[in-house]
């Protein structure tokens, strides 16, 4: 409960510096120590009073356990929150088993009534508390540049770095507190960047609908599906984020975005979330039971953005995954319900508005939503806009002319640049008046939308009116480059585009937003489609189509000719981030057959992209659809499909299968003279010829391949290749020289900036020295090889068995339970096998060889229906089980055990191996 604090002494205004506190895991403390954590809080709040008061500082708000203070300036709340943490720490809290205190200061302009304070610098005083740790103090970089000079003696700020709240907006410079006698060492803050999301950043800050989020996260506690529902612009997109961003801490598994808008085919929606979790379809198993394997164990809140257009699809997925994964919550926005059992729609109103009243004050005009918006808007349009008691009615008129509705609020503020509060009003009046033929019935919601986004368009420039139409063809965000080729003709010449599009920013009909090194624009869904309409109208759609397509082929082919001489991460970000506008360009030129050369030729472009990220299977649907119509398209293209084939297919197929397509794809390369094209297919080859033991056959097709990397100069095909002719080295137990050509292509996979190699060479140099009796090694090697992403599942399987060896089985259980997480999200049978098999020998360890046997039972099934050969780590292992396993259990007891076991459903082997 909140309770105002009424203090003599006059309250800061304007510039304000907070002080905000609070009791780290007094919850749980009140639950087991209650009579004393009464006695503790009353001591801990005289030692808060008397600190505060000590600097000037004045309480004007308590929340339970949790302090508000305001003060001056930086240095008193500084010193105070100094005084107040030396004075906690020396009291004996031990009757409650110990109580931490967390403090965060920032300063900032605020708006004070009845005692109370309002506006961002309020928000993000509470966002910079809710990341930090028991006994710490953080300061915000706005307070540090304040109190330069001021600092009180043998007190000192240390940089932490910048940090994104959950506020979602601009990060923050965040500063530590530190001093003798306080604590120095901390975790890791608790800030956007440290927990499981992928949030965006958000321009502006979230404004009024403070008590709707705290209904919202109440209904979220007790229904796994909320479905926020409302017309366009009301502001759905924003409060889901807003939740996602203040429930974080709630799901260790983390918040996660995904934003249906781009899409225009309800089959996509899988893969887009399989990426988010880095989930992979396997051999025996479709991309949607890989999802749910992945799911299943989780504890995340997943959101669902823009349904309307594919309610159908979107209502099938959200069901399987709450019908299977009893830990997962979702949140959907939609103009319309799914309609499936257990949804709970919550209806997302327009922003509050006050009844018309010419009397309305400041004060009480901005306890609104829509106005505290609308003032906020215009305070970042134009500095000198002042909400008065003057222009309040005015304002409120305005807003509610507006519906209240957030996105129309956000056109309309800019204006302010050119026009008063009032002559805004009149152009707006004007302009409603019309649409509704003088009738003082309210507009309905998206006829107000329709007419401000109408009377927005017609303000603009011609030039302006053709080029937002035209970006419209974008699938999602895009660059400048994009748009200048793309949206460029004898009307609109490409050097005038970024003017243009800088002009469209201004009047908030694009968003411009910064996509880590480069400046990225993007249109509003609601903004978006009526730009699309407006599009269609004009007869441009399919000539824009048709550029955009072209332009997104040339760039794929552009980004795939410099894979041999682009750092990894560099290269897979420069097309991830334009992966819907692929995506669309693929589906308008092969699903739609508008020109199904250039469609091939795309998907060609993409298939390194395919196979070394999560949209894996995605790639795999698309060859395979090309593949009925290859024998029709010219030779080279041929040659291309293949080779795209043997990429994207080479983590599900069996070997035999991969050295066909290999073999197809060679003959092709040959046949056009592609020495590129030869060289890689013979890689591909002589890769299944060694997993098939040929190792004779794998080191002739390896060495003409190196020869032609070699004449050709591409030191990173021939990195790739010395990495497999070590491999080939490797299974033939000819260790020595193994090492040697892994230690070469390491070499060369650093020098080129290839960390997808890197990490193979270091995973097989590890697995090397394990098998030399060195498992410190071997795990030193795997630590440092790990965020390798794609291997993942090797390493942490690996580490796992490494740290069995040495004993380390706390530590190996942890490893062993992750990659088996793994191996369910995007592997196959087998890995999950090997996963259980080191959980069954950590049990095994702690004198329970029944339940080990069992699990190994299990395994043995996998490894027989697979056909595969054990490779040395797990079989090391294995042995070491067998020999124990005949030590302890009777050979019937045995046989009985491992029959038990084999019987076993994966599912059931999983739960036994985790609770073992």
């Amino acid at each position: 409960m909140s309770e105002a604090i009424a203090e003599r002494k006059p309250l800061p205004t304007g510039t304000v510096t907070f002080l905000f506190s609070d009791i780290e895991g007094s919850t749980e403390r009140w639950e087991r120590h209650r009579e004393a954590m009464r006695a503790s809080v009353r001591r801990h709040e005289e030692l808060m009073r008397s600190a505060i008061q000590a600097h000037n500082g004045s309480v004007f708000k308590t929340i339970g356990d949790a302090f508000c203070a305001a003060f001056f300036s930086v240095a008193d709340a500084i010193a105070a929150a100094l005084d107040a943490q030396r004075a906690l720490l020396g009291e004996d809290w031990s009757s409650i088993g110990g109580l931490k205190v967390r403090m965060a200061i920032h300063t900032g302009h605020t708006e004070e009534r009845d005692g109370d304070y309002f506006g961002p610098a309020v928000n993000r005083v509470a966002r910079l508390l809710a990341i930090g740790h028991g006994s710490q103090v953080l300061v915000s970089g706005a307070s540090a540049d304040l109190v330069q000079g001021e600092m009180p003696p043998q007190a000192a700020l240390r940089d932490l770095g910048a940090h994104r709240l959950k506020d979602l907006t601009h990060p923050e410079q965040v500063y530590q507190l530190v001093a003798p006698e306080l604590p120095a060492e901390f975790p890791p803050l608790r800030s956007l960047e440290a927990l499981p999301n992928n949030l965006p950043l958000q321009l502006t800050s979230f404004v009024g609908r403070d008590i709707e989020i705290l209904a919202v996260v109440q209904a979220l506690a007790k229904n796994r599906l909320l479905t926020f529902v409302g017309s366009g612009g009301v502001g759905k997109t924003r409060l889901a984020l807003q939740v996602g961003a203040d429930l974080l801490d709630r799901y260790p598994d983390g918040v996660w975005l995904v934003e249906l808008a781009p899409l225009t085919d309800g089959t996509l929606i899988p893969s887009s979330l399989a990426s988010l979790f880095h989930v992979r379809e396997a051999d025996n198993r479709s991309l949607m039971e890989a999802l749910i394997h992945a799911l299943r164990p989780r504890r995340a809140l997943i959101i669902f953005d823009n349904c309307e257009h594919l309610v159908a699809p979107a209502a099938q997925l959200i069901d399987t995954i709450l019908r299977n994964c009893p830990h997962i919550r979702i949140i959907a926005t939609s103009r319309q319900g799914l309609g499936i059992a257990g949804e709970v729609v919550h209806r997302v109103a327009s922003l509050a508005l006050p009844q018309e009243s010419s009397n309305l004050k400041a004060e009480e005009a901005l306890r609104y939503g829509a106005i505290a918006l609308f003032v906020e808007r215009a305070i970042a349009a134009t500095e000198s806009f002042r909400l008065t008691d003057r222009n309040a009615p005015v304002v409120a008129r305005l807003c509610r002319r507006l519906d209240g509705i957030a996105l129309a609020i956000e056109l309309a503020a800019p204006r302010l640049k050119a026009l008063s509060v009032e002559q805004l009003e009149a152009k707006l009046d004007e302009r409603f008046r019309i649409l509704t033929g003088g009738s003082r019935t309210a507009l309905p919601r998206q006829q107000t939308m329709k007419a401000l986004v109408d009377w927005s368009y017609e303000l603009l420039t011609e030039d302006e009116k053709i080029l937002f139409r035209r970006v419209a063809a974008f699938a999602d965000s895009w660059s400048l480059d994009a748009a200048s080729e793309v949206c460029s003709d004898e009307k609109l010449e490409a050097w005038t585009v970024l003017d243009l599009l800088q002009s469209l920013v201004d009047k908030s009909m694009v968003v411009a937003e910064l996509s880590e090194s480069e400046q990225r624009y993007r249109l509003l869904e609601s903004t978006r489609q009526y730009a699309l309409e407006l599009l269609q109208k004009s007869g441009e759609l399919e000539p824009l189509q048709t550029r955009h397509a072209a332009y997104f082929l040339r760039f794929a082919q552009a980004i795939d000719d410099a894979f041999d001489s682009t750092p990894t991460k560099a290269w897979m970000s420069s097309l991830q981030v334009e992966y819907d506008n692929l995506r669309a360009a693929l589906e308008w030129a092969l699903t739609a057959k508008r020109d199904v050369e250039l469609g091939v030729a795309l998907a060609c472009a993409l298939s390194r992209f395919w196979a070394r990220s999560a949209y894996e299977a995605e790639g795999r649907r698309q060859f395979d659809a090309i593949i009925t119509l290859v024998d029709s398209l010219p030779a080279p293209l041929q040659a291309q499909v293949w080779l795209g084939r043997s990429r994207v297919f080479g983590n599900i197929l069996d070997w035999i299968s991969l050295r066909e397509i290999a073999e197809r794809s060679l003959a092709l390369n040959r046949a056009i003279n592609s020495d590129w094209g030869t060289a890689e297919s013979l890689m591909h080859l002589g890769e299944t010829q060694l997993r098939m033991r040929q190792h004779r056959e794998a080191e002739q097709s390896l060495s003409e391949a190196l020869s032609i990397a070699e004449g050709k100069g591409n030191r990173r095909l021939q990195a790739w290749i010395k990495g497999v002719q070590a491999r080939n080295l490797h299974f033939q137990d000819r260790s020595d020289e193994a090492r040697h050509g892994y230690y070469e292509a390491l070499h060369l996979a650093r020098a080129q900036g290839d960390d997808w190699l890197k990490i193979v060479c270091m995973v097989n140099l590890a697995e090397m020295e394990f098998a030399a009796g060195r498992a410190q090694q071997a795990l030193d090697l795997a630590r440092e090889a790990e965020g390798g992403r794609a291997l993942d599942y090797i390493l942490t399987n690996n580490i796992a068995a490494y740290l069995i060896d040495l004993q380390r089985f706390d530590e190996a259980r942890d490893a062993a339970a992750r990659a088996l997480r793994m191996a369910q999200d995007a592997h196959g049978p087998v890995f999950v096998a090997y996963s259980i098999q080191h959980l069954a020998a950590i049990t095994a360890s702690q004198g329970k060889a029944r339940q080990a046997a069992r699990l190994i039972g299990y395994c043995n099934t996998a490894y027989a229906n697979d056909g595969w050969v054990i490779e040395y780590t797990e079989r090391q292992e294995y042995e070491k089980l067998q020999q124990l396993f005949e030590e302890e259990l009777q050979p019937d007891e045995l046989r009985a055990l491992l029959a038990e076991g084999a019987a076993m459903g994966e599912e059931q082997a999983v739960t036994e191996a985790l609770l073992a």
